[in-house]
């Protein structure tokens, strides 16, 4: 099926005179509603987080989880047989990180849920991101910690609360909450600094890799590993859904007085399945291997392209480049642009509160390195279309003497 034509390619066209029903009925934005299987295409979703392309691998024989593998798949180590493949994996992501050791869970939710709670103790202070995931205020708050949230990625915000907290004498530990990657925004934290304001101050320093482990940094290891903060942060809590196409989540620490020892005898349901270990495990060869890092630069050429196109155009695209791209829209007409921009085959993702603040409604493209270049181009070339049929100044009439 050929793809949606572009703009200056309509005999006649105006973009001044742009209508949305001139979008919808045979313009540059067709209705292909009726071809569901256009809207099945890699190349027209955009609404999908599987940013290495990942999100089909499978393994054939699964994992017992109280026997070794019987039938061990070719390339496999010796310590994956004997141990299983969640050993297997902690020590696999223990050793990307460069800390002594990793616990893997069924979701990123229960490793935040179950390890924080484990960590805290009433009296503790903890700073949390404006940026972070909801749970980890809702176990400071069932763990009795006194909590404040500072702007994203805003140093001056932990430094001023961090001196507050050094002038007084009851104070308990302190520990600093902070996303690499802004889920809503792309923002990068600044990791570094941050590490040199916890161990000025004495704070124990807990990082969420959510958003850019295995697909950001050219080994796999995100903002920590562009920052140099490998091996430096004191908690790190992650998932592995974005970029190893299966649930779960991890927590891998530095400190000996944050390990959560209790997991190690009774694993309990919230412990990843051997499974689904497997499974990750699997895509962990791709990841961390060449092939893994290719897709990498694939990635960052692709959202750097897109972010290019659209600020040329006039379009607020917060943060910096991510495997997803955001755009501000306006809060009137978020839902019709969506509407009209899926109306041609592209399938976005829409943020709207309370995700986000009401006023500031957002597009959340997610990139995969599926994508072509061309599939990049043509979706810019769509949302110039939804805008221009929004944005047009009304012409103004001519008023006789």
């Amino acid at each position: 099926m050929p793809g949606p034509a572009r703009s200056d390619e309509l005999p006649g066209a105006d973009a001044q005179a742009v209508r949305p029903r001139d979008l919808i009925d045979g313009g540059p934005l067709r209705d292909f509603s009726a071809h569901t299987d256009a809207r099945r295409r890699p190349r027209l979703d955009f609404a999908t987080r599987d940013p290495l392309g990942l999100g089909g691998l499978s393994v054939s024989e699964p994992f017992d989880p109280c026997l070794p593998d019987p039938h061990p798949r070719p390339g496999a180590d010796l310590a994956t047989v004997q141990d299983g493949p969640v050993k297997a994996l902690e020590r696999r992501i223990a050793s990307e990180l460069r800390l002594p050791e990793a616990v893997a869970f069924a979701s990123a939710a229960d490793a935040i849920r179950l390890v924080l709670s484990s960590v805290l103790r009433p009296g503790d202070v903890l700073l949390v991101d404006a940026g972070a995931d909801a749970a980890f205020l809702e176990t400071g708050l069932a763990s009795r910690a006194g909590l404040f949230r500072f702007p994203f990625a805003s140093l001056e915000g932990v430094e001023r609360r961090l001196r507050r907290l050094a002038g007084q004498p009851d104070a308990d530990r302190v520990f600093i909450v902070v996303p690499t990657v802004s889920a809503h925004g792309s923002r990068v934290a600044d990791l570094a600094d941050l590490c040199l304001l916890a161990r000025e101050y004495g704070a124990r320093l807990i990082v969420d890799l959510a958003q850019d482990f295995g697909v950001m940094g050219q080994d796999g290891c995100g903002v920590m590993e562009i920052q140099g903060c490998l091996g430096r942060v004191d908690l790190v809590l992650g998932c592995f859904a974005a970029a190893f196409g299966a649930t779960g989540g991890f927590a891998a620490w530095r400190d000996p007085d944050l390990t959560p020892a209790p997991w190690r005898d009774n694993p309990g349901p919230a412990r990843l399945s051997a499974d689904r270990a497997a499974v990750i495990l699997a895509a962990a060869e791709v990841v961390f291997s060449p092939e893994g890092r290719h897709r990498r630069r694939r990635l960052h050429g692709l959202s750097l392209r897109l972010r290019n196109h659209l600020m040329a155009d006039g379009l607020r695209v917060p943060g910096s480049s991510a495997p997803f791209v955001p755009v501000l829209l306006p809060a009137d007409t978020a839902l019709p642009r969506t509407a009209l921009l899926e109306s041609a085959g592209p399938r976005v993702g829409l943020l709207m509160a309370p995700q986000v603040p009401i006023h500031a409604p957002r597009w959340r493209i997610e990139l995969s390195a599926l994508h072509g270049l061309a599939d990049i181009d043509d979706l810019a070339d769509l949302i110039r279309d939804v805008s221009r049929a929004f944005d047009r100044l009304p012409a103004r009439r001519t008023v006789p003497a």
